[in-house]
């Protein structure tokens, strides 16, 4: 039977999909060859598949592999966009993040500084349990894998009890002259509820999703401040006490 940290190696590996040796080394406070032997370790005993680079999950299920795509998915266009997206956060922010793969980017991106962290998503705590200046707050509710976050009327309720400075949010399609669209209602439900409590909203979007539409709208675009691609930041963002910065 697994303990210490080669349990809690194989329970974040199967939770998240995929891992990487750096942010495992980063989590447990050890060298990245300690935690690549950990690897060799386990994937001889069954319990994981190391991948250059890092390990991931054996589980044969649905909501790993979607996440998983969407992970990979235009990967470097998303790391480019959160770069930029950094560049709007300040020391002292109250920051709203969904669970999308691209607000997950932008987690792993974010530097260990003075901010709350408000999310739904449980990939995005794992990724910031690394930096300990970061206040993390994650909103409770019904667990939903496919998404790996807190989703339904009980997330909601607990995200309007906050007032944040931005929120971070994605979607499956943007349309100029009309919004940002998703696939899910119930994931939409708990975003909008994100952008009702925030004083700006920054819409992750990247270019392979210009003028794609989706299911269900999150946001009409006169509701959403800033759309950040990897290519330019296009509006502004207002703090709550603070002006419109450019």
């Amino acid at each position: 039977m697994l303990t210490g940290r080669l349990k809690e190696i194989v329970n974040r590996v199967d939770h998240v999909g995929s891992v990487s040796v750096h942010a495992l080394a980063e989590q447990f406070g050890v060298a990245v060859e300690t935690i690549r032997r950990d690897l060799r370790a386990l994937e001889d005993e069954g319990y994981l598949k190391r991948t250059h680079g890092g390990a991931e999950s054996l589980q044969d299920n649905v909501s790993v592999s979607s996440f998983g795509h969407r992970q990979t998915e235009n990967s470097l266009a998303k790391r480019e966009m959160v770069q930029r997206a950094v560049e709007l956060i300040r020391p002292g922010d109250v920051l709203m993040v969904d669970p999308s793969s691209s607000s997950w980017y932008l987690a792993q991106a974010l530097p260990d500084m003075d901010i709350t962290v408000i999310t739904n998503s449980i990939r995005i705590v794992f990724d910031l349990v690394a930096k300990p200046k970061i206040n993390t707050l994650c909103v409770g509710g019904r667990y939903v894998e496919k998404y790996g976050a807190f989703l339904g009327a009980t997330t909601v309720a607990n995200i309007l009890d906050f007032q944040a400075d931005i929120c971070f949010f994605s979607c499956v399609g943007f349309q100029q002259d009309k919004g940002a669209w998703d696939s899910n209602a119930l994931n939409v439900g708990v975003k909008k509820a994100m952008l009702r409590c925030s004083a700006s909203n920054v819409l992750l979007c990247d270019s392979s999703k210009f003028e794609r539409g989706g299911f269900t709208l999150i946001s009409p675009v006169e509701h959403i401040h800033c759309v950040v691609s990897e290519d330019e930041v296009i509006g502004a963002v207002r703090r709550n006490l603070g002006p419109v910065e450019e």
